[in-house]
């Protein structure tokens, strides 16, 4: 298995953390904890992959639900033509690209800092054999 200080520079280096794991472990859920603590490291990088994508996932379909809402406002305004509907158009639009651009960059950086992770895993298992 990892020692622990591989493990450590791993999250000091990776999640940017001042403390090694100790700092950031704060804000993972009690089942992520309990994997860290029982040192079942595979498991906590697949475990967050898995969340990853599922978060990803959810704030795709809200996207493309806050999509159809900005065209309805949108559209509303080339009706009715009131200030109201073009900003609220336009702030939905403004949003969701925001949404969008931090909901790919959460999910590549969790993405990759934890397959690097499990590489890192498997090249000191292969070194231990």
């Amino acid at each position: 298995m990892a020692s622990k200080k591989t493990i450590e520079e791993f999250f000091k280096e990776e999640l940017q953390t001042s403390g090694g794991a100790n700092i950031y472990t704060d804000l993972f859920l009690y089942k992520d904890k309990q994997l860290l603590k029982e040192n079942r490291l595979r498991e906590f990088a697949e475990h967050q992959i898995d969340k990853a994508k599922n978060i990803f996932w959810s704030v795709s379909f809200s996207v493309f639900i806050g999509t159809l809402y900005a065209f309805w406002y949108l559209i509303e305004f080339g009706m009715s033509w009131h200030w109201s509907d073009l900003t609220i158009g336009v702030v939905a639009w403004a949003l969701l690209v925001y949404a969008l651009i931090k909901a790919c960059k959460e999910y590549y950086s969790i993405t990759s800092s934890m397959t690097l992770l499990i590489k890192l895993l498997d090249e000191e298992a292969a070194e231990t054999d």
